[in-house]
């Protein structure tokens, strides 16, 4: 990864790459990448993540649109819902702030480290502490939004990525799954291939034959799709890497999991599910999940809220991501009719 002040470059023998759906971060744009050794291959996989091998590294840089702000001691960044793919960032327009690097040891354990990016925009400093932006969101609609941008410490981001050991052991990968990456990406202009089979073209998957039965996660914004399928990709990639069974929030007993979501199970995904590990403060929320009515639903609204001790995520959120809450909401008002025929909770 190189950046000149000017634009910011993935290497060559990095592939760059993106989710159907992806995690919310105060509406950060991401630009991901993998890099596997010469001659190593990642094994392809349909459970969980992908199998990559040592010495893989899994790049995520975080940046915003540049803006005009209101405050001169915030830093000023643009609200932006999508974004662009390709290999580089172009920093006359977009404002570096950080990039996170997860790699896979010799001894096959995954370690993680993150980046600041220095003002200049050229060169990115090791930080393990940590660090508060302050910041303010400009939109071109609504008024500026003052926010807390925090770049996580090691302990911060083993919260989430221990998803297989409560929050407190290995770090794993969390995106890189056969049904969030079987999609497009414009590589280049004008050059755009299903990310799984560019992989494969590349030589660099391991037993892959065909994307015949592959999964694949739906766009959360495609208002075409239907609700109960893009509230699923939403809350897989946003909650489910704690809230499974063996998760930081496998005590809630609320699994928010690709798998759980819809199934016939519906206490598992919280449906007139009182909760086990959440002391409510809120008035008039009772369960989870409250089919036909999202304003007495508690995951709703705790991803409607930045009040501390209330809100959901607790890690990577410090603003609402209003459009996915919007959605969201649609989804649990209609949880009682037609296909679904869930009945409401008891008062």
């Amino acid at each position: 990864m190189r950046s000149d002040g000017s634009t910011l470059s993935h290497d060559a023998t990095v592939v760059p790459y993106d989710l159907s759906s992806a995690l919310f971060t105060d509406y950060a744009l991401k630009l991901r990448g993998i890099y596997v050794p010469a001659g190593k291959q990642i094994t392809y996989t349909t459970t969980g993540t992908l199998d990559f091998p040592v010495g893989t590294a899994i790049f995520k840089t975080f940046y915003f649109p540049k803006a005009k702000g209101t405050d001169a001691t915030l830093v000023p960044v643009g609200k932006a819902t999508t974004s662009p793919q390709g290999s580089t960032i172009d920093l006359a327009k977009h404002l570096l702030v950080e990039t996170r690097i997860i790699v896979r040891e010799a001894n096959g354990k995954w370690t993680g480290t993150t980046y600041l990016w220095d003002a200049d925009q050229k060169d990115a400093s090791l930080n393990t502490s940590g660090k508060y932006v302050e910041m303010e969101l400009i939109s071109t609609t609504g008024a500026p939004e003052p926010f807390t941008y925090v770049v996580p410490n090691a302990q911060t981001c083993q919260k989430c990525h221990a998803t297989e050991t409560g929050g407190g052991g290995e770090v794993l990968p969390i995106g890189p799954k056969v049904r969030n990456m079987n999609k497009d990406y414009e590589y280049s202009s004008g050059v755009k291939a299903n990310q799984i089979t560019h992989l494969n073209d590349l030589k660099l998957l391991a037993g892959f034959t065909s994307l015949t039965g592959a999964p694949s996660n739906v766009d959360w914004t495609d208002a075409t799709k239907p609700i109960g399928d893009r509230a699923k990709a939403y809350l897989d990639v946003n909650c489910a890497h704690c809230h499974n069974g063996k998760g930081n929030a496998s005590q809630s007993g609320l699994k928010l999991t690709h798998e759980d979501i819809g199934s016939a199970a519906t206490s598992l995904w919280g449906v007139c599910k009182k909760p086990l590990a959440y002391s409510l403060t809120a008035p008039g929320y009772k369960y989870d999940v409250n089919p036909g009515s999202p304003q007495t639903s508690i995951l709703l609204y705790r991803l409607n809220t930045t009040l501390t001790g209330d809100i959901m995520p607790v890690v990577g959120r410090q603003t609402i991501h209003a459009e996915a809450t919007s959605m969201l909401a649609d989804w649990i008002r209609q949880l009682t009719s037609a296909p679904s025929s869930l009945a409401a909770c008891p008062p």
